[in-house]
């Protein structure tokens, strides 16, 4: 008996005693204590000051005070402002002491090293600053969205750079089977209009430009070979998924805005940031019968030592929902940090009852029983809760907090499941996070996501239409546009009918055969004009004429995501709270990606036959 109990002692025998709650405004004397020294230079006593801050949140379980981190931030952007390199050093260093994983210190850092010229450190410490930044779910979450937006834009752009690639390389092409058709049916004066009138029809009926180029990518497609095809196919359908996409970073972006997530966020990252709790008061007025929104706030009120606050909001939360036995469990806590371990213990076994397979409850428990002198009933706890979940008892035990006790969780899940029940209320409106948007489901049946497919479908069926009346081909010896109405049975399949009688020695004339070279040559002339042209607006359109659709759609991509990078920056979905002091990271790094494949392109397509 006594041996079996000898374990569990000796555990507990290395744990220190109980202390005091630790409440905020032990954080504020400390940070006072971290201002004073900062303003007099005293580093160690800075040091200590971050030294005791920190201690105090390991105490409560708490690792990323983020509300003082942001004001070192400030500290450090304003020592920088007013030239002072070593004080602004310091600020930022406490910044990321304080909070590893806020964006505003880490991003700070880095460009207070830039502009020291301390290269060294900047190369060596981006590793680590990119393993914080997506530590954090909002970061994760800025990233996905900006990415996400970034690559949507730059689909949009890409598709409507290859239809208009396609567009240059087949515009004799084209304007040969309008002229054709033209003069059959009006007359050669009747070309000109019908050119407008076909390519300008969305214009006619209402539609922007947008809509009119992918209109020609429709057009096109029946002058496009088997790669241009699947490079346009490909192109429709990502336009087509870009409406989901929108909708899902829209409604992740205003999911995460909610009080329940915020908060659900905050204690999984075990952060202290008063922004958390000031959502949840909104919230409890906007839904007072909800019993997750008291219960977290009997958890921010036990974790800021508040603890006769704790227990009415537990209260509360098990009026609210009396089958639930997290709020129990946690009531059983604050006695326990109070030393009553008899109503402890009492909490902790009606958990238990609500919910037998909640091995927390167990845990708690065998520690109650432990501080009471129970001995048997610890041991029997401990078993049942090891035999629920050992590897969560062995992490409990192995890296306790001062409480000891364990509190549950509030997961993610629950907050999305509890945000979906809010939405379908209108009162919810009235709360941050809690509005309209399409969700990616929804979006997907949308006429914006409809309607590329619908272009696509369109495309295949005039191209079968065309196919039986055929279209304009190039010649491959002069490069003049021809159909078949140009050519005489028993030409040549690729040559027009010009080359054709010059290969039969039809035309002896040297005068017609050096005006028909000449005239050549202003084609070709033309063409390489023409595609120099493009390639400055649109970089990667040389692929295209030399038959490498896929490197340029690829090279459009890469030249539209730098530039929508460098545009859709802290705009869009920014976890940063404070205003960037300069530059942006994703700035610096698309424009330079865009330039960079600009350049490339440039020097390619010059190089390419024909291209000088």
């Amino acid at each position: 008996m006594l041996l079996v109990a000898a374990r569990p002692l000796a555990a507990q025998d290395a744990l220190s005693p109980l202390p005091p709650p630790v409440t905020r405004g032990l954080y504020r004397s400390h940070w006072f204590d971290f201002l004073s020294a900062f303003s007099e230079n005293d580093r160690a006593a800075e040091q200590k000051a971050l030294e005791e801050m920190v201690r105090a949140g390991r105490k409560v379980g708490v690792r990323r005070l983020s509300d003082f981190s942001r004001t070192a931030v400030y500290l450090g952007r304003r020592a920088e402002q007013q030239r002072q390199p070593e004080r602004a050093a310091r600020a930022y260093d406490a910044a990321l002491r304080l909070d590893d994983s806020n964006p505003d210190a880490i991003f700070a850092r880095l460009a207070f090293l830039f502009h020291q010229r301390r290269f060294g450190e900047l190369v060596s410490a981006v590793p680590d600053a990119t393993s914080a930044l997506v530590s954090t779910h909002e970061t994760r979450v800025a990233l996905a969205s900006s990415l996400g937006l970034w690559a949507g834009a730059a689909a949009v752009a890409t598709l409507l750079g290859v239809i208009l690639s396609l567009a240059v390389k087949n515009a004799s092409r084209v304007l040969h089977d309008i002229g054709e058709t033209a003069f059959r049916s009006f007359g050669r004066s009747g070309a000109l209009p019908l050119l407008l009138m076909i390519a300008g029809l969305p214009l006619l009926i209402g539609f922007g430009p947008v809509w009119m180029v992918l209109y020609w990518g429709a057009l096109l497609w029946a002058y496009s070979d088997s790669r241009e095809r699947r490079v346009l196919g490909a192109g429709f359908v990502a336009l087509a998924l870009v409406t989901p996409l929108c909708g899902w970073i829209t409604e992740e972006n205003i999911r995460q805005r909610s009080p329940l997530y915020v908060a659900a966020i905050d204690l999984e990252e075990r952060r202290e940031d008063a922004s958390a709790e000031d959502g949840l008061r909104q919230a409890s007025a906007v839904f007072p019968e909800d019993p997750d929104v008291w219960f977290l706030l009997g958890t921010y009120a036990e974790r800021s030592g508040d603890l006769e606050r704790a227990l009415a909001d537990y209260g509360r939360s098990m009026a609210a929902d009396p089958s639930d036995y997290r709020p129990v469990l946690c009531r059983g806590n604050v006695h326990f940090v109070e030393g009553d371990y008899g109503e402890a213990i009492r909490d902790y076994i009606e958990a238990n009852k609500k919910d037998p397979r909640a091995a927390d409850a167990l845990y708690n428990l065998a520690l109650a029983r432990g501080e009471a002198y129970d001995f048997d009933g610890q041991t029997q706890a401990m078993t049942a809760a090891r035999a629920l979940s050992a590897s969560r008892v062995a992490a409990w035990s192995s890296t306790p907090t001062f409480a000891r006790v364990v509190s549950p969780e509030y997961s993610v899940m629950r907050a999305r499941a509890r945000i979906a029940n809010w939405n379908a209320q209108p009162k919810s409106r009235r709360l941050p996070g809690h509005g309209t948007a399409a969700g990616p489901w929804t979006a997907i049946f949308s006429p914006w996501a409809l309607a590329p497919l619908a272009l696509l479908a369109a495309a295949i069926g005039l191209a079968r239409l065309r196919r039986r009346r055929g279209v304009a081909s190039i010649c491959d010896r002069c490069g003049r546009p021809f159909c078949d109405r140009c050519r005489r049975y028993g030409d040549p399949p690729d040559y027009c009918m010009m080359c054709a009688r010059l290969l039969r020695r039809e035309v002896s004339d040297i005068e017609a055969q050096a005006a028909e070279a000449s005239a050549a040559r202003r084609r070709a002339s033309s063409r390489s004009r023409a595609g120099r042209i493009a390639s400055l607006f649109l970089p990667g359109s040389h692929a295209f004429e030399e038959g490498r659709p896929l490197t340029g759609a690829a090279m459009l991509f890469l030249f539209f995501f730098g530039i929508a990078a460098a545009h859709l920056d802290e705009r869009f979905f920014d976890p940063v709270t404070l205003p960037p002091a300069g530059l942006r990271v994703s700035v610096v790094a698309g424009a330079a990606l865009a330039l960079i494949v600009w350049l490339r392109a440039q020097f390619v397509g010059r190089r390419a036959p024909g291209g000088s």
